[in-house]
């Protein structure tokens, strides 16, 4: 284990991508040095390591598609560094049935006005490039070929390599127990491991966060569970399929081997910690693909597993500084899109600790303080 210092200029709680791509960020900026406290043996242990590796990118709210749009860039110019590809640009599709269509046109029009060019398909032509869609119910689809799949191991490497590089250090099997705090203000953290110095503490962990110092008024945010599935080879050639998004129905699949890689898009409220799997996740998904695309209901499944998002009440980031708390910061509530917004995440909290406004998000949107007045 490294050794834990008696000081530093940043303790960041927390090593999966709300943790890790901040260290990064601060860095490359050259505000480091600093060091990532991370609970596990290692990092990425809960759902930066056990998500669906997604980076999806046809999300119209105002917040997350410019976080997405540019985290991109960055995410692709690593991909570019490294000799091991980080990103496979599958394509990504959303299916809407009748109902919905004009919903989609909709998106597909503030995608557009939001930087992101995507396409409508008929179903029959979706059909027509994509055979295994022949039995999902669908009236339109949005394409957007920019989308794929990410190396979600690799590139949390990245993230904390590059940190390392740039002056932080990773301890592992350290806890947060509580912050130390002088005249009013943050000055470090106490830990399994003993005291920390810090100019300034970074709350970065995930189903956890918004506990730490706020024992008496936690900030709202709720760690959901939700399950994912792989199944056996479906008869139909999975060659070239970009992952599919049923909208209506609520679940996705995309290629995984020589099977698929289901989600039920599952959500219940369970406590911080390792997720057990429910059973009734795997009955929620049979009842879904028997409904709405059954030729994938007889799918053997042979492995699942569950992860934690966590969730602000209305669903958007918690990025900045805590409302009652001075020398305390807060990246958090990323929910699922914390891999695909995560460099923009990590460049936005470096921008406010040093003091900078940034000029290319609704900043009000994503501070802490907006927590106060949400139940």
């Amino acid at each position: 284990m490294e050794p834990l210092p008696p000081s530093t200029r940043w303790v960041i709680v927390g090593a999966g991508f709300a943790g890790a791509a901040p260290a990064w960020a601060l860095g490359r900026a050259g505000l480091g040095p600093g060091v990532i406290l991370e609970q596990e043996f290692s990092y990425g242990v809960y759902a930066s390591g056990r998500n669906a590796a997604l980076l999806r990118l046809a999300e119209a709210d105002p917040i997350l598609l410019p976080l997405a749009l540019r985290s991109f860039d960055r995410i692709r110019a690593f991909d570019r560094a490294t000799a091991e590809p980080l990103f496979s640009e599958t394509g990504g599709l959303t299916l809407a049935g009748r109902e919905s269509a004009a919903k989609l046109e909709a998106e597909r029009d503030a995608l557009q006005d939001g930087g992101l060019m995507t396409f409508l398909l008929p179903a029959s032509d979706a059909r027509e490039r994509f055979p295994l869609l022949s039995s999902v119910d669908f009236h339109l689809a949005l394409w957007c070929p920019r989308e794929g799949v990410v190396d979600i191991h690799a590139l949390l490497t990245r993230y904390i390599q590059l940190a390392r590089k740039s002056g932080f250090t990773l301890v592992t099997e350290c806890s947060a127990e509580d912050l130390l705090i002088e005249a009013g203000r943050v000055t470090g953290v106490r830990t399994n491991r003993g005291e920390i110095r810090a100019d300034g503490v970074i709350d970065a962990s995930g189903a956890w966060a918004g506990r730490l110092g706020r024992a008496a008024n936690p900030l709202p945010l709720r760690p959901l569970r939700r399950h994912l599935f792989v199944s056996g080879p479906p008869a139909a050639d999975i060659t070239n399929l970009p992952f599919i998004w049923v909208e209506d129905a609520g679940f996705y699949f995309r290629p995984e081997g020589d099977g698929l890689l289901f989600s039920p898009c599952d959500e219940t409220h369970v406590a911080p910690g390792p997720a057990a799997t429910d059973p009734a996740a795997a009955e929620l998904l049979a009842e879904k693909l028997t409904r709405h695309a059954p030729d994938f209901a007889d799918l053997p499944l042979k492995r699942s597993w569950a992860c934690l998002r966590t969730f602000a009440p209305d669903r958007k980031p918690v990025i900045g500084p805590d409302p009652d708390r001075a020398g305390l910061f807060h990246v958090s509530g990323l929910g699922g899109f914390g891999m695909t917004t995560s460099a923009a995440i990590g460049e936005l909290a470096a921008t406010l600790l040093a003091g900078r406004t940034p000029d290319w998000i609704d900043l009000a949107r994503v501070l802490p303080r907006r927590l106060l007045s949400m139940p």
